[in-house]
């Protein structure tokens, strides 16, 4: 049995449509970000996370999935625009906090603002159904991507 043509594959139309949504939203994006609020991407979203609640540097690298090394530079550019202070926790003095300010909160929502208006015609581009559908759709597939499950009985057993 002949291989079906690499280029008309499924795996390779979802990895193709995924990397052209990530090219035309991220140049996009990253430009306005920086140009408008001396953010990029990534430091747009701990900012969120932060902000979220997720207070400390070692689960926010786990919550962006990047090493903690590349979380403690962008809090460093984040504390640098005063968006973010980061304190000692008391009981434990080895233990980082990370909170976001109120000049951090007004970034924030203001890059909201920058963020929406360059995805919004994207989404916009969407039947609300699959529109409301495409972020838990893209979480699951991150999900399985970083924690695959085995696959075939060999796999499973120990």
């Amino acid at each position: 049995m002949r291989d079906p043509d690499p280029l008309h594959t499924p795996e390779l139309a979802f990895l193709t449509a995924l990397w052209d949504v990530w090219q035309a939203l991220t140049q996009r994006g990253e430009a306005e970000l920086r140009g408008r609020h001396g953010l990029d991407l990534r430091s747009f979203v701990a900012l969120a996370y932060v902000q979220g609640g997720t207070a400390q540097p070692a689960a926010l690298a786990r919550e962006l999935g990047v090493p903690r090394y590349e979380v403690s530079r962008v809090l460093a550019a984040l504390e640098g625009q005063g968006a973010v202070t980061r304190g000692h926790h008391d009981p434990d003095a080895r233990r980082v906090t990370v909170a976001v300010t109120p000049a951090g909160r007004a970034l924030w929502e203001e890059a909201l603002e920058t963020v929406r208006e360059v995805t919004g015609p994207a989404l916009a581009a969407l039947p609300p159904g699959a529109r409301s559908a495409l972020p838990p759709s893209l979480a699951a597939v991150a999900q399985a991507a970083r924690f695959p499950l085995p696959s075939t009985p060999q796999e499973m057993t120990p």
